[in-house]
């Protein structure tokens, strides 16, 4: 019985906090490794080809020259490539700069493909091929900081980018914004204890109306559908990835009366549990 996502750790591939790969020319196959999460930051930097990527049940289709990044503790795996190459760094959480995790965490609402033209691919195969030949001798002396600070300007560059293509990037760090990345940020730790809209207003220590306000008039939602929208991701990933009953997968969400939870999966997602289960795993 398959009762967790696979998680798969840095630290059992890499001791130096980061894992770097050039990938050339691959063709179309389905992923040796299946679907699982990551407790680290994975950032595909691909110059030419076609890849597509299951993230947490949406299809990303990468065409050409792009930038597709996943967060630690999404749900992925590699549907296939077509003449794919470019560069794959997987990075620990810890070397990832906080003002970058902001952008990726809590700003970006939807990690799609970020598609580069000429003058920025330039600038990225610059920045990463300085990261990759660092990499190739982090065994040197003072190699591996070097490597990793190197990671770090580019990891910016990324973040920056998808900053710049966000209503985010276009103005100033204003209250309402502060807010909002406070709230994602404790949602993010918090959605499976934490339930009420009220509850995230009086633990950010302002009104559930102010918050209400801020959150729709910068996402298009209020606080109470990302509450319910984290929950319901994580209860189809489990209802997908693992053998869990919906009463298990009620109870490791924070809700312990199973039927409430099965009439809420309904009404967020449109179909029962089990229909969902049903469905996708065919």
């Amino acid at each position: 019985m398959k009762d967790t996502i696979p998680v798969h750790k840095l630290h059992d591939r890499s001791s130096t906090g980061m894992e770097m790969i050039y990938f050339e020319n691959v063709k179309e196959r389905a992923s040796l490794l299946g679907a699982h999460r990551d407790d680290h930051y994975i950032f595909i930097f691909q110059e030419k080809g076609e890849s597509r990527f299951m993230l947490d049940f949406k299809t990303l289709f990468v065409d050409g020259c792009a930038i597709v990044y996943v967060l630690p503790g999404q749900v992925h795996h590699n549907i296939g490539n077509k003449n794919a190459s470019g560069w794959f760094l997987a990075i620990d959480t810890l070397l990832v700069n906080e003002d970058y995790r902001t952008v990726f965490e809590q700003y970006i609402i939807i990690n799609e493909p970020l598609a580069l033209d000429d003058d920025d691919a330039g600038k990225f195969k610059q920045c990463v091929q300085l990261v990759y030949d660092r990499f190739l001798r982090i065994g040197e002396p003072l190699s591996r900081s070097i490597a990793h600070s190197l990671a770090q300007s580019y990891i910016g560059m990324i973040a920056e980018m998808y900053l710049s293509q966000t209503q985010f990037g276009q103005k100033q760090n204003t209250r309402p914004i502060q807010i909002n990345s406070q709230f994602r940020s404790l949602l993010l730790t918090s959605f499976k204890t934490i339930k009420s809209p009220a509850e995230y207003a009086e633990k950010l220590n302002i009104s559930l109306t102010y918050l209400n306000e801020v959150v729709k008039r910068l996402t298009g939602f209020p606080v109470s559908y990302w509450i319910h929208n984290e929950i319901m991701l994580e209860a189809k990933r489990l209802l997908y990835y693992t053998d869990l009953t919906v009463k298990e997968i009620s109870f490791e969400l924070g809700y312990s009366d199973h039927t409430y939870f099965s009439r809420l999966f309904t009404k967020f997602v449109g179909k029962s549990a089990g229909a969902f289960r049903s469905r996708y795993r065919k």
